[in-house]
């Protein structure tokens, strides 16, 4: 149920590898940018448009009326020139059926709306490597639903509604979707089942566009469970097929309601066995019933990359977290600012409630909470993970985490197993926990062997937890957590942060440390 192998593996080191390549066989990189700028360095012959030298411009006025009268050729590759990506940084429309292919060496990244008016088309081709990827103002509508979408040499097909794109995934869940303009699902009501209900193995991509107000109360069985969310499941288990991406939902309102053995409740999908990237969720995933709640999703058995949620999360029994409930699988890059609400566990049962996830199984790398964790009686309550099986790495938290009596309460962890493994990472969270519990400024309670935490940190001033031994809350002077100072914090990089993965500066997060992949939201 587990993958294999880190989604960070490999690839970073291919991307690296060609890197250099191209460094080592044309020189400088070069971008092509589509903007208001002035066409410069790229020549415009035939319908294909290329860069003549480094930071190449296309004027997108120049391009709209090439569009006018010809189907036109974007690409990074000219003569003795080869660019890598493909900006869009200005608004691009056109009404004519003439077809606009944009064609990368790596990636392609629309930061303002690309609107295809007509009954033509949009070709996108990156690199191995690369990205299909939109800034916060970019996306790309279709006017038109038989239009042509083709991306990486695949064919998507378009659907402009939710009950659209589920009829068009039942007909064929290995297929390539694609959502053709956001989508306000407030006339749609409130689903009583999972509105698309057939695993998607195929690739499902919003292309920047959100759904909006999606309300699900009731859920869809897969093997002997209930799930909840857009999607029921991506993937099937153990394979790692289905992708979503580039999708938002925005005012989701997840709740049930309706007794069930096990509900599994996410706002985009309930069960991910897949690949989920640059997404993300805005609104209320609440369940009461013996649950996990995750505010992406439910259970990740597959890959969550460069997402993040904003839902606040409210659960009863087992594990909720505000990016998953639980992790199986490997979470990178992505970080959760809603609220987290546990209940109690009572008889013996633990609630676990994590800012990110309520249950981390597998890993958790360059990722980060900020949202306040608050439950109840025998809770296990962290910043970042409720209770961890697996491996953090180079991971933060900063809200704050609260239980009640007899509970375990970490400012980064709330129960760490006998397995697990964290490094590299830090809470500054304040942290506080009710008689009985076990209260720690990074764990709550630490059931790991010594040398199993390698340079972690708390903030002794923000934590409320000030005594230098108390990094754990059942061992004293847990090796391998050291408490800092807010002064010390913000001085410099605590030892064993990489400067090439961490950095400090004044005006970001209070000057505390942040991840240069996946720095903090500014919203």
């Amino acid at each position: 149920m587990r993958p294999s192998k880190r989604i960070s593996d490999g690839t970073q080191v291919a991307l690296l590898a060609w890197t250099i390549l191209m460094h080592l066989t044309f020189g400088a990189q070069a971008d092509v940018t589509i903007s208001s700028a002035a066409t410069q360095n790229m020549a415009c012959s035939n319908g294909t448009c290329a860069p003549t030298a480094n930071k190449a411009v296309l004027n997108v006025g120049d391009l709209e009326t090439l569009l006018g009268s010809s189907s036109v050729t974007v690409t990074t590759t000219g003569t003795g020139v080869q660019a890598s990506d493909i900006h869009v940084k200005s608004a691009l429309s056109w009404s004519s059926t003439n077809l606009l292919s944009l064609l990368a060496m790596r990636s392609v990244e629309i930061d303002q709306a690309l609107t295809v008016a007509g009954q033509s088309g949009l070709t996108i081709q990156i690199g191995q490597n690369g990205t299909f990827s939109f800034g916060k103002k970019g996306n790309v509508s279709f006017a038109n639903l038989s239009s042509q979408l083709t991306i990486n040499g695949s064919a998507f097909t378009l659907a402009g509604d939710v009950k659209t794109l589920a009829s068009a995934i039942a007909s064929n869940p290995s297929g390539n979707f694609a959502l053709a303009n956001s989508y306000n699902a407030s006339g749609d009501g409130t689903y009583m089942s999972s509105p698309v209900p057939t695993v998607l193995t195929g690739t499902f991509d919003g292309l920047g566009n959100a759904i909006s107000n999606l309300s699900i109360e009731g859920g869809t069985e897969l093997d002997s469970n209930v799930y909840q969310g857009l999607f029921a499941g991506l993937g099937t288990l153990n394979s790692l097929n289905g992708t979503i991406r580039n999708i938002g939902l925005i005012g989701a309102n997840i709740f049930h309601v309706v007794k069930a053995k096990y509900v599994w409740s996410g706002s985009l999908v309930g069960r991910n066995c897949g690949t989920i990237t640059n997404s993300y969720a805005t609104g209320n995933v609440k369940n009461n019933q013996k649950s996990l709640a995750g505010g992406l999703v439910a259970d990740n058995m597959g890959i969550i990359a460069y997402s993040h949620s904003a839902a606040n999360v409210t659960g009863g029994l087992f594990g909720i977290g505000g990016l998953a409930a639980t992790n199986e699988g490997t979470i990178s890059d992505s970080y959760s600012t809603g609220k987290i609400s546990a209940g109690s566990g009572g008889r013996g049962s633990f609630d676990e409630a994590g800012g990110l996830v309520g249950y981390n199984h597998n890993t958790i790398e360059n990722s980060y909470a900020t949202g306040i964790v608050t439950g109840g009686d025998e809770v296990s309550a962290g910043g970042l993970a409720g209770i961890n099986l697996g491996s953090i790495i180079s991971s933060y938290s900063t809200g704050t985490v609260e239980g009640k009596t007899d509970s375990y309460v970490g400012g980064f962890v709330g129960n760490n197993g006998v397995k697990a493994t964290i490094s590299f990472s830090y809470s500054i969270g304040t942290v506080v926990g009710g008689s009985g519990s076990f209260v720690g400024g990074l764990i709550g309670d630490d059931g790991a062997p010594a040398g199993s935490l390698d340079d972690t940190y708390w903030d002794t001033d923000t934590s409320g937890i000030t005594d230098p031994s108390q990094g754990a809350g059942n061992i004293a002077n847990d090796p391998g957590i050291t408490g800092l100072t807010t002064e010390q914090f913000q001085s410099g990089l605590p030892e064993g942060f990489d400067p090439s993965v961490w950095a400090e500066k004044a005006n970001v997060i209070d000057g505390f440390p942040y991840l240069l992949t996946n720095p903090p939201s500014k919203n």
